[in-house]
């Protein structure tokens, strides 16, 4: 992952611009699904969509942004970065922003992925999904891109953020699945519009 004082200048622009169509597509999400479904169901979903394109957004950015150092580090021991933070000179907290940001990178996953889709509903297969994310990002910063830290902590950090997140979220996995579930047969009780009748088939 790139340095934390490297990305914040163009990050907070890019991601305040991206904000802002997350919510315009979260407003369109809900009138489209609330043709379908009633309003609560159709705003949670969309929100939950909204902030997993986001994450997206946010990952694929700090992993492909353009790096002007060539070469690529490779850290396969672990601890290497937690020994590069307590090595680091008093004040300098960027190394453990590091850590930090890590740690955060795939915590919306582990938490929205599990109450959004059925088929997360597991702790195995939320580790499962988090390693194939994170050691996809590692695989492509080592083959594609240049100016990366290829590192072990990086691996574990982010399918321990992932692992956290999803604990937050447990007493709600599989919930909005089984509102939009629950939605449907209200949705289709309702009358039609006069100039719409609903005919037999």
């Amino acid at each position: 992952m790139r340095p934390i004082a490297t990305v914040w200048q163009a990050l907070v622009p890019a991601a305040s611009f991206y904000l802002v169509l997350a919510v315009v597509g979260t407003v369109f999400a809900v009138i489209m699904r609330s043709r379908r479904f009633t309003v609560v169901p159709a705003l949670f979903v969309s929100v939950a969509d909204a902030v997993l394109l986001y994450s997206v957004f946010l990952v694929g950015f700090l992993v492909a942004a353009p790096q002007p150092a060539a070469g690529v580090e490779v850290r396969v021991v672990p601890g290497n970065d937690l020994g590069v933070a307590l090595q680091a000179s008093p004040g300098d907290v960027l190394p453990w922003l590091q850590l930090l940001g890590n740690l955060l990178l795939l915590a919306p996953f582990g938490a929205l992925a599990p109450v959004r889709f059925a088929g997360f509903g597991g702790w195995g297969r939320v580790l499962a999904g988090a390693l194939a994310v994170t050691c996809g990002i590692e695989v492509l910063q080592y083959t594609v891109l240049t100016g990366r830290v290829v590192s072990a902590d990086d691996v574990l950090l982010n399918t321990a953020g992932a692992v956290l997140g999803a604990v937050l979220t447990r007493p709600w996995w599989g919930e909005l699945p089984r509102a939009l579930a629950a939605a449907r047969p209200e949705m289709r009780s309702r009358p039609r519009h006069a100039l719409r009748p609903q005919y037999a088939r």
